[in-house]
């Protein structure tokens, strides 16, 4: 339990930062300019 506690925090930590960034900025993207462009930077590697 220690160990998924450890994982998770992480990403928790990462995904509150990401809110707060977008909350703070007024730019606002579709979902394809948001995924198509994870999906670009996955398929090049």
């Amino acid at each position: 339990m220690e160990e998924y506690s450890r994982l998770t925090d992480r990403v928790e930590a990462a995904l509150d930062k990401a809110d707060k960034l977008a909350e703070e900025d007024a730019a606002r993207m579709s979902h394809e300019e948001v995924f198509g462009k994870s999906r670009g930077k996955i398929n090049a590697q």
